[in-house]
């Protein structure tokens, strides 16, 4: 009589044993942290998808009305109020800016002024941005009389003086008006050579684009 065939058992295989009670299962563990990274990653390459998207579709708002790309720290100025307060644009951080150089002799600024007089008005209600003029003017008596000729003595326009009669060319133009857009943390983003239709809808949209 022949022996029965033996039977081998095979040992608990460790890797898929039960953890003990109270013990995480390390492929659950890892399973998890695989999901979370892979997770983040697919959010974080959405994100950075959409950059060129969002900076195509400001680009593409401001298009008609031509701006020239500009970068860099704006130069500082010394600036005043109609009356004579220092003022520093460093007050006006956090907002995205439309600056505005002009003086009461230029022709092709008085064209322009009530167009920037409408922006100033569509935008007054955003406390995220601000449309200031800057006046190069050397004889500050003629901007008050000029601004009521205007009829812009209750302009949402913040108008201000530089004391220097070259401020407009330390940010780099030669002749006025100019106009530039400035981030809220004081970078050049664009500049705006000669007179722009400011008050119409397509620059409207331009700005907005451009604040966000």
């Amino acid at each position: 009589m022949q022996d029965p065939p033996s039977v081998l058992i095979p040992a608990p295989d460790p890797i898929r044993s039960k953890p003990a009670p109270g013990r995480l299962d390390p492929l659950a563990v890892a399973a998890m942290i695989t999901f979370v990274l892979v997770g983040g990653l697919l959010v974080f390459g959405f994100a950075q998808a959409l950059v060129p998207a969002v900076e195509a579709q400001q680009g593409a708002a401001c298009r008609p009305l031509t701006p020239t790309p500009k970068s860099g720290a704006i130069p500082d100025l010394e600036l005043e109020e109609l009356d004579g307060t220092p003022v520093s644009l460093d007050e006006f951080r956090g907002k995205f800016l439309v600056v505005n150089f002009w003086a009461t002799w230029c022709e092709p600024c008085t064209r322009e002024w009530p167009d920037l007089h409408v922006l100033g008005s569509r935008m007054a209600e955003r406390d995220d941005v601000a449309v200031i003029a800057i006046s190069v003017d050397q004889e500050p008596e003629l901007i008050a009389p000029y601004l009521e000729r205007m009829g812009l003595t209750e302009t949402p326009v913040r108008v201000l003086r530089a004391k220097a009669a070259d401020a407009q060319q330390l940010w780099g133009s030669e002749k006025i008006p100019d106009t530039y857009f400035v981030s809220p943390t004081g970078e050049f983003e664009a500049v705006f050579v000669n007179v722009r239709e400011w008050g119409k809808a397509k620059a409207v949209r331009c700005v907005e684009a451009s604040a966000g």
